[in-house]
């Protein structure tokens, strides 16, 4: 796939995103002075939004990037199963002894 399919995919799939439609709806009307240019302050809020967006994304890829060489060796996949292993069960054991309230 190219960058620019890529890049179209995920804007397809970003515009269908309930918490996309959420943001653009509920979320960034609080931002926008009435007063104003409503359409300009939209489109910069909206710009903005998309840049985040791209940012979390591509540190994503870069952290899969990253997690696919690391966990391609057996024994780091096998660390990291004992460590969240551990991690579930000291969350069962705290759960097991909180007390009810």
């Amino acid at each position: 796939m190219s960058l620019f399919e890529l890049a179209r995919q995920e804007f397809l799939l970003a515009a269908g995103n309930p918490k996309a439609i959420l943001i653009f709806t509920a979320f960034l009307p609080q931002f926008v002075e009435p007063s104003g240019n409503v359409g300009l302050q939209f489109l910069v809020l909206g710009v903005l939004f998309l840049l985040l967006e791209w940012v979390a994304i591509a540190g994503y890829a870069y952290a899969g990037s990253f997690l696919n060489q690391w966990f391609s060796r057996p024994a780091m996949r096998r660390l990291f199963n004992r460590g969240c292993a551990t991690l579930l069960a000291s969350a069962g054991v705290g759960l097991l002894l909180s007390k009810k309230g």
